[in-house]
Formats: structure tokens, C-alpha cells, sequence
């Protein structure tokens, strides 16, 4: 394994259900132990309820204010928060701002990232929900239903 630099703006930069996600560190970069990537959230965006049943995934709040959901609770993580979802525990976020936000995430260990090149690589027409429940199953990702109100 090399060192890897990545730049601001550098990385592989992908359209997943109306996200702009960039890919800052691949899984190849760092022989699997991991892989990065920054979200640029508009507002009320974010995923929904779901499990990662392979990996932990790890967020920093670069700017804005979201909030979180994991593990039965419910949060409001700002700029400088970092936010630790363990594989297999339910959770989700939405961005609360009226400009965009931006947040990296770093999943370990890596290969989830080819979950959303998948994505990306579908038009946005292409990208119906059930497809994308479809490709996340093969990446271990389960969609939950929406919390009843």
C-alpha cells in the first residue's frame, strides 16, 4: 500500500438520488481498510432509515447543521461533529440547512463505495427506488421503512 493525497476537488464525483458524492479515498487506495468520501447535501436531503450489515460508517460535519438518527436516538450534529454509526445499527440523517451542506464519511472497511459508482453510473431517470434497493442488497445495505408518525 502507497500513500495517497487527494486534493480539494479532487476525487471521483457521482449523482446518487439527486446527492452529489465524491469519493475521496477509494477502497483500492488503501488496500480495503477504508474508503472516504465527501456528501454535498441540499436541503431536507439525506438517505433514508437504513443498516450497513458490512461496515462502520464515520461522518464529520464540514459545514451546516443535520439531524441524525442512529440507534433509536435522535441528534443534532453541527459543524466539527463527527458522528459514529457501528454495521448493523439503524440510522439516517437529514440536512437541516437552506444552503447546501457538506459532510465526509469514511466507511471501514472499504467497498461500499462501489454502491454508489453503481448508482452514479444510472441516469437519474434510471435511478428508481427499487433498483436502488436492489444494488444496495448487494453492497449489505437494507433499506428500513420511513418512521411511523
Amino acid at each position: 500500500m502507497n500513500p495517497k493525497f487527494t486534493s480539494s476537488g479532487e476525487g471521483k464525483t457521482v449523482n446518487v438520488i439527486g446527492n452529489e458524492i465524491t469519493i475521496r479515498l477509494h477502497g483500492r487506495d488503501t488496500n480495503g481498510t477504508l474508503s472516504v468520501a465527501e456528501s454535498v447535501d441540499q436541503p431536507g436531503g439525506g438517505p433514508p432509515p437504513h443498516i450497513h450489515h458490512r461496515e462502520d460508517e464515520t461522518f464529520h460535519v464540514l459545514e451546516g447543521e443535520y439531524e441524525f438518527m442512529c440507534g433509536g436516538k435522535t441528534f443534532i450534529a453541527r459543524k466539527g461533529a463527527t458522528v459514529f454509526a457501528p454495521r448493523g445499527v439503524p440510522h439516517a440523517y437529514r440536512y437541516l440547512g437552506s444552503t447546501p451542506g457538506r459532510l465526509v464519511f469514511t466507511l471501514t472497511p472499504a467497498g461500499f463505495e462501489g454502491f454508489f459508482e453503481e448508482v452514479g453510473a444510472l441516469s437519474s431517470k434510471e435511478q428508481e427506488i427499487p433498483r436502488v434497493i436492489e444494488i444496495g442488497k448487494r453492497y449489505g445495505l437494507e433499506f428500513l421503512p420511513p418512521p411511523s408518525a
